[in-house]
C-alpha cells in the first residue's frame, strides 16, 4: 500500500532520538482513513488511553491531508518533543505533545505492530 523509509540519528534506531518516517502511498487515501487506521493501531497497541487517543485524533486530523499516489508524507520527531508533519515538502503543522510522536511511530515500529514486515524493513532486520 505504501513505501516507507525511516531516517535516524546514529547507527541504530532509538525512540528517544530525533527521527523521521517518510511514507509514500501507492494509491490515493483520504485523510480520515489514515487517521482512523493510525488511531485504531495505537488503541490495539495500548499506547494511549481513550482521552489521549481523542486528542491525538483531533491533532492528526488537523495536520494530515488527503494524499494521492506518489505523495510524500514525512513525520518528524524533533529533539524539542514536537512532531512536525510535511506533505510534499510543505509543512502541514506540528503537534506539541511529547507523547504523540512515540505513539504514532509505534504504528510501524512497536514490537507488536501488525505491520511486522514493514517494521523489520524499517529497522533493517
Amino acid at each position: 500500500m505504501y513505501d516507507a523509509t525511516l531516517w535516524i540519528v546514529g547507527s541504530q534506531w532509538s525512540a528517544a532520538a530525533p527521527q523521521a518516517l517518510d511514507i509514500e502511498p501507492g494509491r490515493a487515501v483520504p485523510a480520515d482513513t489514515l487517521v482512523k487506521n493510525a488511531i485504531a493501531e495505537m488503541r490495539d497497541l495500548k499506547v494511549g488511553d481513550e482521552s489521549k487517543l481523542r486528542v491525538w485524533q483531533a491533532e492528526m486530523r488537523r495536520v494530515i491531508p488527503n494524499v494521492q499516489q506518489g505523495d510524500q508524507i514525512v513525520i518528524f520527531c524533533s529533539d524539542t518533543n514536537r512532531t512536525l508533519a510535511y506533505v510534499n515538502d510543505s509543512s502541514t503543522g506540528e503537534i506539541d505533545d511529547p507523547s504523540f510522536c512515540p505513539a504514532v511511530m509505534s504504528v510501524w515500529l512497536h514490537p507488536q505492530t501488525k505491520h511486522q514486515a514493514m517494521r523489520k524493513s524499517l529497522l533493517g532486520q
